[in-house]
């Protein structure tokens, strides 16, 4: 069995200055269904920012999704690798940052940890195109002119979806 815990002890962080790196292999997350059996890979980077907050950057995140192709309906591999993700994580409570849209995660005060699992989410589906293409059909779109993707229904060129429909 893989591990899913994403849970890091961070009471020494908060208390000084510092500056801690995390090499993980084989994760595995409830939170992505279609997350192939290589499991996540990467390495998470914890600065101090304050007494109150921590800066958790992912660093090299690599994974592999199964897929399917939303042309051709087949299923496929699509690797991930992300090079660089970050958010912060707070003790405030009350601070809610919307001001930059900041997405903030919250320290748990009583067992000084933070769980990491939902930013790895967010990091891996920021990484999802609105059109999944299998290589074969990417690579036949990537060599079609915009006039033959037109043409050749690679495309449709109305497309609807309950009331609201899109035009080209």
């Amino acid at each position: 069995m893989k591990d899913q815990t994403f849970e890091i002890k961070i009471g020494d962080l908060l208390n000084h200055v510092a500056v801690d790196e995390i090499i993980f292999e084989n994760k595995k997350t409830d939170l992505i269904p279609n997350l192939s059996e290589e499991w996540i890979t990467g390495k998470i980077r914890l600065s101090w920012i304050d007494d109150e907050n921590i800066l958790v950057e992912i660093e090299e995140l690599e994974c592999t999704l199964n897929e399917t192709c939303d042309y051709c309906s087949e299923p496929f591999q699509r690797k991930i690798k992300i090079q660089w993700y970050s958010s912060r994580f707070t003790l405030n409570k009350d601070e809610v940052n919307y001001a930059n849209d900041e997405v903030l995660f919250f320290i748990d005060e009583k067992t000084s940890t933070i769980n990491i699992e939902e930013l790895i989410y967010q990091a891996i589906e920021l990484e999802t195109p609105f059109v999944l293409y299998c290589p074969d059909c990417a690579k036949q779109h990537e060599n079609l002119s915009e006039d033959e993707v037109e043409e050749s229904g690679f495309d449709v060129e109305v497309e609807q979806w309950w009331n609201i429909i899109f035009h080209k």
